[in-house]
């Protein structure tokens, strides 16, 4: 067992003492909705004409406006990290160490006021938000350890010669996170980037700038030097394939879709002029994940683990459940099951801001793509709970369970990325295995059994990057459930973990000759 590490601890919001300074923090950052938050390159604030607006998800409320940025600073921003590269990559580990060691206790310092935005802006509620600074904080300390282990480099064999294998830094990396997870991704692709030597240009999404900013912010005062690391939110369409082809870019490390992961997976394979090198590219993408329970399971644990990881954070989690392959003879009693956990959930929906169990989808396509595909599932089974949807004033879907649905059906197989839950009835194990593995993903999945025989097979045969048995298929933690997917799901680079962090690093083989 690994040693030396622990995991960060997530708030306990039921204490009156954190309610208070949560609901304080939230006061902070209703003075500042409305602001505008510059580029920040090379240490240079600059504000553009081109402005992206951030909504709440729960209230539609501008909450601020995130400069946009174009070609021009985009290659401002690519040459400014070169510039920075040629003198962090040669920074001692032990200076890096320090800037993040400060950086990880100054998001402490700050942390009810970052989970604040955090709720502001991806509609999460208050320990959503906690958990996933938990999770920056793990992200943070796990590289810095990792990088201290790998700064010894490779053992070798003994020789007359004197050899090393050494670890070095390969240049300027392009980061893009997603807005589901808008400061654990963010920070933890900037963490690895820096711990490693490298420098790093963010292009966060649209959906989520704010959080995003003020990460960067606190980059800065943890001493982070300028050009390091660099802020330039952006449309896809602007100023995406730019960086990605760029010829001085030597990296891209991506969440979110297959559709742009694919695109960017292609676009980095292009040789542009002037560039020396292939680039590495580092892609969580999508997943349409299953949870399978069999005829020895307990249903009702099952049916909490699959309503948690279906509905929670309105089913916006790559690792989200989205298929339940149940066993013929306990079918019926697991979708009753199901539908119960998911009337709870109803009956506590709301905004982030009053810590309500669900709350809202992200924006607007959101919206109309997850309603458009309870739709399909009107017609392809039968809805059960839910169903229902609104955005007269923020963007609501509520919980969907939708039984009767066939392997072959479009919600069996594409990724909704919101509350629906299409429930298969299988009458073999071997049947639940082969319906589980048929679609293009890989990431998560779940097993819920009591007999020994099917949860060995499932070990082997279950072909996903995160497998689960007996809990539900979201919530991995760092150093305890490496996180990442086999397919279409991605490129398995497990986060958190030293073997991550080797896509931001060269193996550099050195000999000398010792004799006369």
């Amino acid at each position: 067992m690994l040693k030396g590490f622990k995991n960060a601890t997530e708030l306990d919001f039921t204490i009156d003492e954190n309610k208070v300074k949560m609901e304080e923090a939230f006061q902070l950052v209703e003075k500042e909705k409305g602001s505008v938050f510059p580029l920040i390159i090379n240490g240079e604030r600059i504000e553009t004409e081109k402005k992206i607006t951030s909504l709440s998800p729960a209230t539609k409320e501008v909450l601020g406006y995130a400069c946009s940025c174009s070609q021009e600073l985009a290659e401002k921003a690519i040459q400014g990290a070169n510039e920075a590269f040629k003198k962090w990559s040669v920074t001692p580990l032990e200076e890096r160490a320090r800037a993040l060691r400060k950086l990880a206790r100054l998001v402490e310092e700050n942390r009810y006021y970052i989970d604040a935005w955090n709720v502001e802006e991806s509609g999460k509620n208050w320990g959503e938000a906690d958990g996933e600074l938990c999770e920056l904080l793990d992200f943070i300390n796990s590289y810095v350890m990792h990088m201290n282990n790998l700064e010894k480099g490779l053992e070798l064999v003994p020789t007359d010669e004197y050899t090393k294998c050494i670890y070095i830094p390969i240049g300027v990396g392009v980061a893009v996170p997603p807005w589901n997870f808008p400061l654990s991704l963010i920070g933890g692709m900037v963490a690895a980037a820096v711990v490693t030597g490298n420098s790093i240009v963010c292009k966060p999404s649209s959906d989520s700038p704010i959080v995003a900013y003020k990460f960067v912010e606190l980059c800065e005062k943890a001493g982070i030097p300028a050009g390091v690391v660099n802020y330039i939110p952006g449309s896809g369409s602007d100023i995406g394939d730019f960086i990605v082809e760029h010829p001085l870019t030597r990296f891209i490390n991506f969440t979110g879709s297959k559709e742009i992961g694919c695109r960017i997976n292609e676009h980095a394979a292009k040789i542009s002029k002037g560039q020396k090198w292939i680039k590495r590219v580092v892609a969580e993408m999508g997943g349409k994940n299953a949870i399978i329970v069999d005829s020895s399971a307990n249903i009702k644990k099952a049916a909490q683990g699959i309503a948690s990881s279906a509905f929670t954070f309105q089913g916006q989690k790559c690792s989200a459940c989205s298929r339940a392959i149940v066993m013929s003879d306990v079918y019926d009693e697991l979708v009753d099951a199901v539908v119960e956990e998911a009337k709870k959930l109803k009956a506590d929906q709301g905004a982030g801001l009053d810590n309500a169990a669900i709350g809202p989808v992200i924006n607007q396509n959101a919206y109309n793509n997850i309603t458009s595909y309870i739709e399909v599932g009107r017609k392809e089974g039968t809805i059960v709970y839910g169903g229902t949807y609104s955005d007269e004033k923020g963007y609501f879907v509520d919980p969907t369970v939708i039984r009767d649905i066939k392997r072959d059906a479009r919600i069996a197989n594409e990724e909704i990325f919101g509350p629906v839950l299409a429930v298969i009835k299988v009458d073999s194990f071997d049947e639940a295995l082969d319906i589980a593995n048929q679609t293009e993903y890989g990431l998560t999945g779940s097993v819920y059994s009591e007999t020994r025989e099917n949860i060995m097979k499932a070990k082997v045969q279950f072909n996903v990057g995160n497998l689960y048995f007996n809990r539900k298929s979201t919530a991995a933690v760092v150093l305890q459930h490496p996180f990442g997917g086999f397919n279409m799901s991605g490129t398995d680079a497990k986060t958190g973990t030293s073997d991550y962090l080797t896509n931001f690093l060269n193996l550099k083989s050195i000999t000398e000759d010792l004799t006369d």
